[in-house]
């Protein structure tokens, strides 16, 4: 068995726009690959950048803190960072590490 799910990122730019998808597992081994792809999927975007997590099955540490690091790279250019739609444990990882409202803006309780 794999140490660790490979990590799956795919684009669609759309306009100034870019929707990202992810799959996998982001943590201490793949979280230089998210970053990286994330940063280079902001560069060509203008307007809003939308990440869907549903295939998401493991967020650790260090894939929170590339997180974290999109979304202050995304108020610098003034680019929307949106979460389409998490999975469970992506949305537990937000909820336990108060970070809920910070990533997704205007929703309620996590459920």
């Amino acid at each position: 068995m794999n140490e660790s799910s490979p990590l799956e990122l795919t684009a669609d730019h759309v306009g100034s726009s870019t929707v990202v998808r992810v799959a996998g597992e982001i943590d201490l081994a793949t979280a230089p690959a998210f970053e990286s792809f994330l940063h280079e999927q902001l560069a060509h975007t203008r307007a809003v950048l939308m990440v869907e997590l549903s295939g998401v099955d493991y967020l650790g540490a260090a894939g929170l803190e590339v997180l974290l690091s999109v979304r202050a790279e995304c108020d610098r250019r003034r680019v929307d960072l949106v979460f389409a739609e998490c999975s469970f444990i992506v949305r537990r990882v937000f909820e336990v590490s108060g970070l809920t409202g910070y990533f997704l803006r205007g929703e309620g309780a996590v459920g």
